[in-house]
């Protein structure tokens, strides 16, 4: 094959990547949204602006933990590199199988500082440290504070273990033998040999922060849909274990695009003791739908929240100039 017809056939190949991912997030979309529109709400735009904000924010320390781990591996991206693969490989998810995401952030980041199969061990490693953490939040949480789940929080510890596990050092390096990445290259096996302890400290700080920034996207959600939430202090914890137990349980079905189905059920149980409660208060006497419907309607609110933001960063992103990492040359011009 000629490179010409090489080219052609790696552009093919990656609109047709583009395609696939764009018609799962509309055909998502236009779900929740359906489902959505059944009921009339007295909307926040404000708020569901901010929660929006809040969801991509919670994010970035997981985007910042990425460029750590490539850091950590030898690679040398620049840190918008890394920001830019990491948000727009979220769009991936929906495509079942969830393999999408490796592929899109990997072929995103690489390039003359940052070889693919590092890219594609980073992303495995970012992704079990998020898994982890929120699996332990979640179960301490609603195991001390909502002891009447407390069989989910044994499926949260049992996702923990099976994503954590991995985690160490030498496990690791096992892993990504078995999946024969580095085999065929010494330079590749020297830097993974790099991946220390050290990395344990930052993941477990900025993924904390992920989870809570997530559990606050959910609130926020609420209040965007003219629903009186009560003091946030009081709520918090809820808010962020049952955020972080639904994402965890629902990224733990491989079969299920972004969680469709799982995440909203989990969220929704979780929540309904607490919209019980705030349904009494006199701000929210509007509103007739119970508890257990009111959590539904939340859990889809917020996914459709979450896919519009994840489309707003991702045209942005596709629209700032792409730059270079450290040192790296500029890319050729073609004649």
């Amino acid at each position: 094959m000629t490179p010409a017809a090489k080219k052609r056939l790696l552009a093919a190949l990656k609109w047709t990547l583009a395609l696939l991912v764009f018609f799962f997030i509309g055909r998502e979309l236009a779900r929740s949204s359906a489902e959505f529109r059944q009921y009339e709400w007295n909307l926040q735009y404000g708020w569901l602006a901010a929660a929006g904000a809040l969801y991509l924010a919670g994010f970035f320390f997981a985007a910042c933990f990425w460029h750590c781990v490539l850091l950590s591996f030898g690679q040398k991206p620049s840190f918008f590199q890394s920001v830019r693969s990491y948000y727009l490989s979220q769009l991936g998810k929906y495509v079942p199988g969830k393999a999408m995401v490796v592929v899109i952030r990997s072929a995103l980041v690489r390039g003359p500082r940052v070889k693919a199969s590092l890219a594609a061990a980073g992303v495995f490693y970012e992704t079990l440290t998020m898994m982890a953490v929120g699996a332990f939040i979640s179960a301490l949480l609603v195991l001390v504070k909502y002891g009447e789940h407390w069989k989910l929080s044994l499926l949260a510890l049992g996702v923990m273990a099976a994503s954590g596990i991995p985690l160490l050092p030498p496990v690791f390096r096992r892993v990504l033998r078995l999946f024969r990445i580095g085999k065929d290259d010494p330079a590749v096996r020297e830097k993974l040999d790099r991946l220390s302890w050290k990395l344990f400290p930052a993941g477990l700080a900025l993924m904390t922060l992920l989870w809570t920034g997530f559990g606050l996207f959910v609130w926020a959600t609420v209040r965007g849909l003219g629903i009186e939430t009560g003091p946030l202090a009081e709520h918090a914890v809820r808010f962020i274990a049952a955020t972080a137990m639904a994402m965890v349980l629902g990224f733990a079905v491989p079969v299920s695009p972004g969680g469709l189905g799982v995440r909203e059920a989990i969220l929704a149980a979780l929540m309904v003791p607490y919209f019980s409660a705030i349904l009494l208060y006199p701000e929210n006497a509007r509103i007739t739908l119970d508890a257990a419907a009111l959590a539904l309607v939340v859990s889809i609110a917020q996914r459709v929240v979450s896919i519009l933001a994840e489309l707003a960063a991702g045209a942005v992103l596709l629209c700032l100039p792409q730059r270079r990492g450290r040192g790296e040359p500029p890319t050729p011009v073609s004649a």
